[in-house]
């Protein structure tokens, strides 16, 4: 991940699983990797979730998150 510290949801991601699962608000999210996972700290409100490290480059790649 380089030295990226910080993420923008740009687009909904759904997060959980898909019975129980939530959307993730858009807005900007403090980055923690480990493990093979990226955490995400949503800003504002500090709610915080992760995802799987294959499932965030796929939402970059889709452009539903930017880091910078």
């Amino acid at each position: 991940m380089g030295s990226y510290s910080k993420a923008i949801i740009k687009d909904e991601i759904r997060f959980g699983t898909s019975t129980s699962g939530e959307n993730a608000p858009c807005g900007e999210y403090e980055l923690t990797c480990k493990d093979g996972c990226v955490g995400l700290c949503h800003c504002k409100d500090k709610r915080a979730f992760t995802l799987s490290l294959d499932a965030f480059i796929q939402h970059l790649n889709e452009g539903r998150i930017a880091v910078i």
